[in-house]
Parts: structure tokens; sequence; C-alpha cells
């Protein structure tokens, strides 16, 4: 009896220090990743991420989450989520969230990649003079749609320092967009990557010159994990996507996953890669490759095309 009253204890604590570390303000649920690191996704109990049914009827809400990273001079906000029509306190609720968190240190935005469900809530901040804009070139050739004044375009490779030891490295991940990027939190063995290399149910690759690109991409990747001067502990490494809800029964997107998805593009070329249709797919894209926690969203007739390259560059009839 007392040993059930222990462990009764023990997850009622345990449930408590997580509830206490997520909150709720509009449409958004911001929850602590760890001290100074959130995670802001556009769901909440009302409508929340991904499939529900809400008063007897089906629900989608493709929530795309936000990080806010906290330094002791600066701080990051990566992405803007979708833009919110269903909840018309989102600006104010977002720039609330924000400002609470940041206090008085300069601010600043990037964004992972140009797509419309991370650029959502830009009319929050495209008018404020306290918030500055930090994207990456290969994405945004044109940064128009960004107050000029305030916007300044990053080569892959840079940095951005927020103080107190909190430093964004970055690196193009090409593939789902031609400058889709990966912003890793310098010795804390994570990562912040949009839709780059999916958020556990698949990337999204479009067309073939995308897939050839993401090859590239997801070498660059690897080496860089495995790269003894980035101080990656894999075991520890963590990967926060941009539609987190998409993990499904994953614990996290890790080292392994990309060794995973490595080896998936390996096995297209090789065309023995395990192919199931795509549901909803669009276009060309219609089928799912998968290999362990790795899939790939992408084209039965462009995968039969890159595996004859492939094997004709290695001399395999």
């Amino acid at each position: 009896m007392i040993k059930k009253t222990f462990f009764a204890f023990l997850a009622f604590a345990v449930t408590v220090a997580l509830s206490s570390q997520s909150f709720q303000k509009g449409p958004y649920t911001v929850t602590t990743i760890i001290d100074n690191v959130y995670n802001i996704q556009d769901g909440n109990d009302s409508n929340p991420p991904g499939n529900s049914v809400i008063n007897g009827r089906a629900n989608m809400n493709n929530c795309s989450d936000m990080y806010l990273l906290v330094g002791a001079d600066k701080a990051m906000l990566i992405d803007l989520s979708n833009f919110v029509r269903w909840d018309s306190t989102a600006v104010e609720s977002l720039r609330s969230i924000v400002y609470d968190k940041i206090g008085n240190r300069q601010f600043f935005i990037t964004i992972t990649h140009s797509h419309g469900d991370h650029l959502g809530m830009l009319p929050a901040f495209a008018d404020d003079e306290k918030a500055s804009f930090w994207v990456p070139a290969a994405d945004f050739p044109d940064i128009s749609r960004f107050p000029a004044a305030r916007t300044t375009a990053f080569k892959e490779g840079d940095s951005f320092d927020l103080g107190g030891g909190f430093v964004l490295n970055t690196l193009t991940v090409q593939g789902h967009t031609v400058g889709s990027t990966l912003f890793f939190l310098k010795n804390k063995n994570m990562a912040f990557s949009g839709d780059a290399v999916g958020s556990g149910s698949g990337v999204w690759i479009f067309d073939n010159p995308g897939f050839r690109n993401y090859v590239v991409g997801v070498e660059k990747l690897v080496n860089y994990i495995d790269d003894p001067a980035n101080n990656i502990d894999k075991d520890a490494f963590t990967l926060y996507g941009g539609h987190s809800w998409q993990k499904g029964n994953l614990e996290k997107l890790g080292s392994q996953y990309v060794y995973d998805m490595w080896t998936l593009i390996q096995k297209i070329g090789e065309g023995t890669a395990e192919r199931s249709p795509m549901i909803g797919g669009r276009g060309a894209m219609n089928t799912n490759f998968k290999y362990g926690t790795a899939t790939i969203c992408w084209s039965d007739t462009g995968a039969d095309e890159y595996s004859k390259e492939y094997l004709m560059r290695r001399g395999v009839e």
C-alpha cells in the first residue's frame, strides 16, 4: 500500500511538473524546452494540433511551431507559424507571449524557409520598430516582404550570438526548398529545423531537382553532426521540427533519424526503398519512401529515374 501510494504521488508530481512547463494564451500553447528556450504552437485545447473531434465533428489543425530563444542580451524567434484566422486575439497574444519572455532584450526574428505556414504571423511584427529580421539569403533572395531597414540576409554558416552562451549556427539543408535552414544552438545538442527534414511523418520533396538538392543537404547534415568540432552528443541531440505534432509515436527526432534519412536516400538510389502510396499527395508527390524512422514523400517516377542514374554512375546494370 505504501509503495502504491509513493508511486501514485510520484506520477502526480511528474504530471504537475510537466504541466507547469506549459501554458496557453489565445490560440497558442507555450512549452518550456530548457531554460530560456520555448516552443510556441498555434494550437490549444479548443483547436488542438493534428486531427481531433470537436463537438462531434472532425477537425484538422496543421499546427506550425515557433521557437523562442532568450539569451542574455538578445532574443530570437524562429518562424512565425500559420496565419491564425480562428482566434481574433492571435496578434495580441503572440506579441504578449514574446515580450513577456524577452523583457528589454533586443528582439530578432528568423525564418527556416519561405513557405506561408512559417511566415503567417509576420503582420504581428512587420510594423514593430523593436523587431528586426535575420533571414536566410538562400531562401529569401528578395527580402521585400520584410521591413527593409530592419532586415539582414545571412549566408550559410553565419552565426548569431544572443549572449550568455546562446549562439545559433546555421546550416542549409536544401531540398524541401532551395534554402531551408537549420539553426543549431551551440553546445546544447539541439537544432531547429522547420520542414527541412520533416517533423516525423515525412519530408515533402516537390520535384526531381528538389530531391537531388536534398541528397546534398542531408549529406551535409550527417557530416555536421559527425564533426567533433561541433561538439554534438549524438545520444542527446534533438531536432525540433516545424510541425512537431507530426512526430507521432517517435520519442524524438535525433541523430538516428538523420542517419536513417541518409540510409533511405541510398536505398532510393539502389531501388530498394520501401514504398507506399501517399494519401492526399500533391501532383507528382505521390509516394512515401520509408526506412527506419525516416520517411521521404516524393514521386515514384522521379525515384525510378534517380535510381537509374545512381546505378549507372556506379556501373551497376
